[in-house]
């Protein structure tokens, strides 16, 4: 039977070989471990992602062409400096040790060796550019860097380097909560509750989009838009390694024929993006001829969240809203 480690190792190979997880597969090994080492590979495989800049801008310190690597022995150091540089309750042998064995070829079992000894011994580097301190590919950290409706914009990076909590509609059920292991609270924006930590299973416990469960009580049709995702990078950290500026251009065109088309349909509507990229947001709200924004200030302070207007919609903030998103109401001026 595989080990959380083997089945992360796996995933993330597979991930590099064809440019998505296949939860598929995941889910099924998955089910062959224990639920303790099942939280500790999904920490593996989520960690890698989200660290991967950072963990190889410090593994090409000691390596002269990564690139040149197999998936799997790449992925083995990533995993292993994942350990030794972000989960302190791992021990360095331990972290270390686990990664040579997961190595078949004797000559990739010293090199593994040697990087991750190396790693331990000389510690992290001590001054890094923005990008590789808080992991995020450079051509995006330049891309946001530009934007005026973050409020912090190293707080934004950090952010989207944090795993995001789920809200599930459980009004009536916190003793079942508690009775079943879960960790959470009442969430600040509703009456939603906020897991931290999972339990064991609970029957027809939904899990919701906080935004959209707000929204829904406005009685005001919304336009949902997912598009590049980028105001879910924290819950969907292969999105740092798979945008590209042709595929943020491609869903702009998406959001401009799809606010096209809603327009036709109704008079006045909520354009609700999960993307947070001027082309699908402030720019594709060109599109609506004959339509003005409508303020939402209302609507944030009855239910105490951050958000910055941009003349046509709203840029909600990183940890001042149930999340990072782009908001704008409209109405025919006809």
């Amino acid at each position: 039977m595989q080990g959380a480690r083997s089945i992360a190792l796996q995933t993330l190979s597979f991930f590099d070989a064809n440019g998505y997880i296949s939860f598929r597969k995941l889910d099924i090994a998955l089910s062959t471990l224990s639920s303790q080492d099942r939280s500790f590979c999904m920490n593996i495989i989520y960690g890698c992602l989200r660290k991967r800049v950072s963990i190889d801008f410090e593994l090409s310190r000691f390596l002269t062409k990564p690139s040149k690597l197999p998936h799997a022995v790449l992925n083995a150091l990533r995993i292993g400096a994942f350990q030794i540089l972000y989960m302190k309750s791992i021990p360095e042998y331990a972290a270390l040790k686990s990664s040579v064995d997961m190595i078949v070829v004797k000559e990739f079992k010293g090199l593994v060796n040697a990087v991750l000894r190396k790693l331990i011994n000389g510690g992290p580097a001590k001054r890094k550019p923005l990008n590789i301190l808080y992991s995020h590919p450079e051509w995006l950290v330049n891309y946001w860097r530009e934007f005026a409706w973050i409020d912090d914009f190293e707080e934004f990076l950090e952010y989207n380097q944090t795993p995001p909590v789920q809200t599930v509609l459980s009004l009536g059920r916190e003793n079942e909560l508690i009775k079943n292991g879960f960790i959470f609270d009442k969430s600040e924006y509703s009456d939603l509750s906020c897991v931290f930590q999972k339990g064991s299973s609970i029957e027809n416990l939904q899990i919701i989009d906080e935004i959209e469960y707000l929204l829904s009580k406005t009685a005001i049709p919304v336009l949902t838009h997912k598009g590049s995702l980028t105001g879910k990078i924290n819950s969907m950290p292969w999105l740092l390694h798979t945008l590209t500026p042709e595929k943020i251009d491609g869903y702009s065109k998406v959001a401009v024929e799809s606010l096209g088309n809603f327009s036709r349909e109704h008079n006045e509507f909520i354009y609700y993006s999960q993307a947070f990229t001027v082309e699908e947001n402030k720019h594709a709200l060109d599109v609506l001829k004959g339509f003005e924004p409508v303020m939402m200030e209302d609507f944030f302070a009855e239910h105490k969240i951050s958000a910055r207007f941009d003349g046509k919609g709203y840029w909600l903030q990183p940890w001042k809203a149930p999340a990072t998103c782009y908001l704008a109401r409209v109405r025919s001026a006809n």
